[in-house]
Parts: C-alpha cells; sequence; structure tokens
C-alpha cells in the first residue's frame, strides 16, 4: 500500500494518465476540414458545419465550385449572387461565431461577376495569402487549365513557356480538352469570349504561379488550388484520363509546399482508389466530392501531422 491507501497498480495507473496528458499537451493541434464542389448543396454544407462543430475543428476550407449552377443562363449570375448573399455567407459567419476560421474560394463553375462580394473579406484567398497559425500561412489559387465547358471566368492557358519534357503531353491536352470560345460573366450580363494563340504566352497558371504570394515561404504554406496538379490520383476523370495542371505539377515538384488541397475532379478518388499523392515532401489531397448526394465528401487533417489525413463521407 502507498500513502493514502493507494495500490501500486493505481498510483502507476495514474502516472501514466497523468504522463500522457502533459505530453499531449506539448503536442501542438489544428484540425483542418476540407471539401469542394459542394456547388450549392446545402445537405451537404449543413453536415460539414455540424462535422467542424462536433469535431471541434479551428478551421473549415471550402476550396471552389461552392454556388449552385442550375440556373437558365440568363438567371446564373444573379441565382449565383442570392445564394451567396443569402445563404453562403451566412453560413460561414454561423461557423465563425463558433470561433471556427473559414477559408474559401470560388471555383471555375462560379460566376465571377460576384467575386465583388467575397474578395474584401478576410476568408477570401483567391490570390493572397492569410495567416493560419503562428506558423502556417495559407493562400488560394482559382483558376483551372482551359476545360470543355462554356463558363470562362476562372479558366487560363496552362503553360506559356512549355518545357520540351512537356511539349506533346501538353499539345494532346490542348486537343482533347481545350474549347477556346465560350462566354465570360460581368455585373452587366454573359459576354462572349474566345481565348487566342496570342493569349497563351501573356497570361497563364505558370506565369501566375510565379508571383511571390505564391512562391514565398512554400514550406511554410496550406495551398488550396482548386485545380489538381497533372498525372495525378487527383486529377483523374471517368475514362481514367488526366487533366490537371503541368504548370501546377512543375510548381510542386520545385518548390515543395507543405500541403496541397485540390478539387475540380468530382470523381478523381472513386476512379483513382485513393485522395492523396505525394510529391516529393508534398502532400496533396482532393475531396473528390460528389455533390449531387446528400453525403459530403470532406479531407480531416491536424495541421501539423498531414501524413494522418484522413477522407470521411458524412
Amino acid at each position: 500500500m502507498l500513502g493514502i491507501g493507494l495500490t501500486e497498480d493505481i498510483c502507476s495507473q495514474i502516472f501514466k494518465k497523468h504522463t500522457l496528458f502533459w505530453f499531449n499537451m506539448d503536442r501542438t493541434e489544428y484540425l483542418l476540414v476540407y471539401s469542394s464542389d459542394l456547388h450549392g448543396n446545402e445537405q451537404q454544407y449543413q453536415r460539414l458545419m455540424d462535422y467542424a462543430v462536433r469535431s471541434g475543428a479551428q478551421a473549415v476550407i471550402l476550396g471552389g465550385d461552392l454556388l449552385p449552377k442550375h440556373f437558365p443562363p440568363d438567371e446564373y449570375i444573379a441565382g449565383q449572387r442570392a445564394f451567396l448573399e443569402q445563404r453562403l455567407l451566412k453560413m460561414l459567419d454561423s461557423l465563425t461565431e463558433e470561433n471556427i476560421a473559414t477559408f474559401f474560394l470560388l471555383g471555375n463553375d462560379d460566376a465571377a461577376a460576384n467575386k465583388d462580394l467575397v474578395e474584401k473579406l478576410p476568408s477570401s484567398i483567391h490570390g493572397r495569402r492569410q495567416r493560419l497559425t503562428n506558423d502556417f500561412e495559407i493562400c488560394g489559387y482559382s483558376y483551372v487549365p482551359i476545360t470543355p465547358f462554356a463558363i470562362k471566368d476562372w479558366e487560363k492557358y496552362d503553360l506559356s513557356m512549355v518545357p520540351s519534357r512537356l511539349g506533346a503531353r501538353y499539345e494532346q491536352r490542348k486537343k482533347a480538352n481545350y474549347r477556346l470560345a465560350g462566354f465570360k460573366t460581368t455585373r452587366a450580363g454573359r459576354s462572349e469570349f474566345t481565348f487566342t494563340a496570342a493569349m497563351e504566352k501573356k497570361d497563364s497558371i505558370q506565369w501566375d504561379l510565379e508571383n511571390q504570394v505564391f512562391t514565398r515561404d512554400p514550406q511554410q504554406t496550406l495551398y488550396v488550388i482548386h485545380t489538381p496538379p497533372d498525372n495525378t490520383a487527383l486529377d483523374q476523370t471517368a475514362p481514367g484520363q488526366h487533366v490537371g495542371s503541368l504548370a501546377l505539377r512543375q510548381f510542386i515538384e520545385k518548390n515543395q509546399p507543405y500541403v496541397t488541397l485540390h478539387g475540380h475532379i468530382h470523381e478523381t478518388v472513386e476512379v483513382s482508389g485513393t485522395f492523396t499523392e505525394k510529391i516529393g515532401k508534398t502532400f496533396c489531397f482532393s475531396s473528390g466530392n460528389d455533390n449531387t448526394t446528400k453525403s459530403v465528401a470532406v479531407i480531416v487533417f491536424d495541421l501539423y501531422r498531414p501524413e494522418k489525413a484522413r477522407r470521411m463521407i458524412l
């Protein structure tokens, strides 16, 4: 017997419990919940937010294609604007009231005509950096390589200066996937738009990613980039074709960011069988969310232990 009537076994258990407690106190944790491509599905939003509150998450990150897209052409801009003003921003405010930080960006199906509603918000991260923790910043990028779809607000040529090793691949990609004619949106409405060859040399994802907002402190930055990198488990369409960004792949290989989060290709996780890819030291994740169901796919991880990330269907 020891002291106040405690057995040696009980004392040992108490010691182990408190030792584990103090060990965990020394470990820095920052729980993140990430998803993308909800396309206005309010049941998915509600499930995501309920989980974030229930799990004690410090931040929720939304990686683009957040607004409904079922509107007729002449109601597309106004319909999305109404969802932004009346639903999405209020949902994000409700998380803030729970002391959960929020970060988001628009995606290629979200009308850029409405970006004035979000670009002044600190939670909007396209093209800029925000402080995430004392150790890490977060930054975002909405543009994707030119798609076969009509809306061109958040599309660009992928490469301006094409490395010889990627020449054939890039030309094949343009022939297979690039639809150059479509429309862009402004507050005045829709206007016809066509990508030209001259634009390719002047404006591209490659050029954008050379900006200091992206190149600064990559090992201490969490990147939210709507397009996935090329030739990974994260950029595969239903036929198993790779459609990700070659420029982004180059950026990751060269700069070795800490973590990158992606969306855009809804079916990629189902096709490839995994939500994660590691490029050098960089952990890359895709939610692979299907917005046509009630359940939402999320990536959950401790910022300080990305290797333990999980994909969950809520």
